[in-house]
């Protein structure tokens, strides 16, 4: 009954994290047009998603700090605006030719980004209740998530077509146009939502105290470095696919809307896994979703990384596609639990500590930043060889679902 009583604060939680999906995955397929325009190397094409990711190191914690002192409202708002400033800024820089307009644009909106995930995260766990009720509401918002992630690359790969050669910057208007409108809705909207502010402390003395405070909790601890070994995970096997399948004059290569269909293909899968995940929440706990999904998502990964190179048909795709691709994007799949789950597993029972350890776990987001060195390796390895530094943060992942969560005492 709770929860019926806050459906329309459900419901602007949700569209943010619709708005954070559909700007987070503009930037990996955006990533061929990038190399192409500016002659980028696979790890420069990288800085982009990089730079949207170190945003979250860099406004986290601050974001946390505010949350608890100005509420939930106050800094939904600012994420809003300051996403709109972000998307902008990416659209000059298809104006101004600037690669280095495109990575700052990309940081802006990772910033809000940063914001707004470490906004509605504890919010909808919290009206949820906390536990398997509070993770079965963090599933269903992730689902929103996937349906914007898989929007803005399916869109980008049409306006693009198959000379990838030929692209430009200038080619995404359309896309960065549909988020602004996005974002001026989820202002208009989160201004006349009444929100409530169970964490809000606006006279709490020495803040900074809760941070040491929440790192004193073992199973936070472990989740935090878990939230950011999951991020390159969560982005980086689409980007990957996404280079494997528009990379001219190799076996592999399909073109830009088929590339852009795949990784839509990968956010689907997402979007499943997580709604499926919400209707068995009450019933199956984080700790299992993840674990399992982690132990598949390796197997696969593995296998990608292996598999004589064949190509194979799939019923929604024109073209025949490289068996290592599909398998890759099966992931998708898996990935879908992990971010609600290591989330409501590391900050399961801090109680008033909840908004400064949802900002200091969206602060690890910044994990996403290590895309740039496994850029560094397909540059010097190939892209497949990608699939191994996935497997290897999975694994950690593993552990934390298994042993790493569980609280003590």
């Amino acid at each position: 009954m709770k929860i019926l009583h806050n459906r329309l604060t459900i419901a602007v939680m949700f569209g943010m994290v619709f708005m954070v999906g559909f700007v987070t995955m503009f930037t990996g397929p955006l990533a061929a047009v990038v190399k192409a325009q500016f002659g980028a190397s696979n790890a420069l094409s990288q800085f982009g998603s990089s730079a949207n990711f170190l945003a979250y190191l860099f406004m986290g914690l601050p974001c946390g700090l505010i949350l608890k002192r100005r509420g939930y409202k106050f800094t939904s708002l600012a994420a809003v605006s300051v996403g709109m400033l972000g998307v902008a800024l990416q659209a000059l820089a298809g104006f101004a030719a600037s690669f280095g307009l495109y990575v700052a644009g990309a940081f802006v909106a990772g910033i809000s980004m940063c914001m707004l995930n470490t906004t509605a995260n504890p919010l909808l766990n919290t009206l949820g209740g906390g536990g398997n009720g509070g993770n079965r509401l963090v599933q269903y918002g992730c689902t929103f998530n996937s349906v914007g992630g898989m929007s803005s690359p399916l869109i980008l790969g049409f306006l693009i077509g198959n000379e990838v050669a030929k692209a430009n910057v200038l080619d995404a208007l359309p896309v960065q146009a549909a988020a602004l409108l996005f974002f001026a809705f989820g202002f208009a909207v989160i201004l006349k939502a009444d929100i409530p502010e169970p964490h809000m402390e606006p006279d709490a003395p020495s803040p900074w105290r809760d941070v040491f405070a929440a790192f004193r909790f073992r199973h936070f601890a472990l989740g935090a470095l878990a939230m950011f070994l999951f991020e390159p995970v969560e982005c980086g096997i689409c980007n990957m696919v996404n280079l494997y399948l528009t990379a001219e004059g190799t076996p592999a290569y399909a073109g830009a809307v088929v590339g852009g269909a795949m990784v839509s293909a990968y956010c689907a899968l997402m979007m499943v896994g997580r709604f499926g995940a919400g209707l068995v929440g009450n019933r199956v706990s984080p700790r299992t979703m993840v674990g399992a999904a982690a132990a598949l998502a390796i197997a696969l990964l593995s296998a990608a990384a292996l598999v004589p190179f064949t190509k194979v048909s799939l019923p929604f795709v024109s073209v025949a596609l490289p068996l290592s691709a599909v398998l890759m994007v099966a992931c998708g799949l898996c990935i879908s639990v992990m971010f609600g789950g290591i989330f409501n597993l590391a900050t399961e029972g801090l109680g008033r500590l909840v908004p400064v350890a949802s900002g200091i776990t969206m602060s690890l987001v910044s994990g996403g930043a290590l895309l740039a060195i496994v850029g560094v390796v397909t540059d010097r390895f190939g892209i497949l060889s990608s699939c191994w530094a996935f497997a290897c943060f999975l694994g950690y992942i593993l552990f934390f679902a298994l042993f790493g969560s569980r609280r003590a005492g």
